[in-house]
């Protein structure tokens, strides 16, 4: 079983109808997304974030039941839920992000409202994105990480939005210290370009497995990604899609990466840390697969376990 941890919001999507501008609402947020795409691959996952008893709210957590995720741990608050709104670069489709997160749900999690000893048969703990960076939320799943440490796999994904970062220094000493812990860590070039300016992206990987890690996966966005384990190194190029927008993508890479690691029986740090390049050439192609048919539709909508793995499956050759 996956536990995920993070924030949870209503995507603002753009829309143009008769020349007018307008917003659709739709469940999302990096962890949530996360969640949302393990379910629908058909992974157990459990979810953990405050809802707001709003409108959005109950929607944020209808989503996530759709997609066969367990919220019994999600508390219920009377806080408005988190909103992002999503433009989308016209030449790149590239999705950029403005978000009002002060005294929301999606950022309130509080220390008494995590887990303590993590729920029976976790697997995984997956961190991420700006709940990191925002209070009380940041310093409750630190704590949960440190209590996680030896019980099961740390999976971290910064997804860094710099605009909303108050304290850069306090931030990356977060950060700096949650590598530390991760066994799986997944960035993307723009995160280590903000994290690691001037390093160049093995080094900054190679540093990463040095220090603890023992899976490093790089994305390059419409340029492919890359992964380092303690054995070998692998390179895949993006597929090839007609997209409509990039929302939701590095998220569904990443979840598509957990499922993979998961049929493939990689539950423990030496497995991580012994995958070839073979295997990690394997894992990548299936993430990359799940991220380009996430692409090919509106806003975070990954595939379903029945659209995915009834394909040509990258796990039926052998170790």
């Amino acid at each position: 079983m996956i536990l995920v941890v993070g924030e949870a919001l209503i995507d603002m999507l753009p829309l143009e109808r008769n020349g007018v501008r307008l917003f659709q609402p739709a469940p999302g947020g990096s962890p949530f997304n996360v969640a949302l795409a393990l379910g629908r691959l058909d992974v157990e996952v459990k979810f953990l974030c405050p809802f707001s008893r709003d409108a959005f709210g109950e929607s944020l957590a209808g989503a996530l039941r759709e997609s066969h995720v367990d919220l019994s741990l999600c508390p219920m608050v009377d806080a408005l839920s988190t909103l992002g709104f999503v433009t989308v670069d016209p030449a790149s489709r590239s999705a950029r992000y403005a978000f009002y997160t002060a005294g929301t749900a999606g950022c309130a999690l509080l220390a008494d409202q995590a887990p303590d000893p993590l729920p029976a048969g976790v697997t995984w703990l997956h961190l991420g994105s700006f709940s990191l960076a925002v209070e009380p939320f940041g310093s409750t799943a630190e704590r949960l990480a440190q209590s996680a440490r030896g019980r099961c796999l740390l999976s971290l994904d910064p997804n860094i939005r710099p605009f909303l970062v108050p304290d850069r220094d306090r931030y990356v000493a977060r950060l700096e210290r949650l590598a530390g812990l991760a066994d799986l860590i997944k960035v993307s070039h723009e995160d280590l370009g903000w994290l690691h300016p001037g390093i160049a992206v093995e080094r900054a990987a190679q540093d990463y497995l040095r220090r603890g890690a023992k899976l490093c996966v790089v994305t390059h966005g419409g340029e492919g990604a890359e992964a380092w384990s303690g054995r070998g190194h692998a390179r895949v190029p993006a597929r090839q899609v007609e997209v409509v927008d990039t929302v939701g993508a590095g998220d569904t890479f990443h979840a598509a990466t957990l499922a993979w690691l998961e049929r493939a029986g990689k539950r423990d740090a030496t497995a991580l840390a012994q995958l070839s390049a073979r295997e990690l050439e394997e894992m990548l192609g299936c993430a990359a697969r799940a991220a380009a048919i996430n692409c090919s539709r509106a806003g975070c909508n990954p595939p379903w376990a029945g659209e995915f793995w009834d394909l040509p499956n990258p796990l039926n050759s052998g170790n």
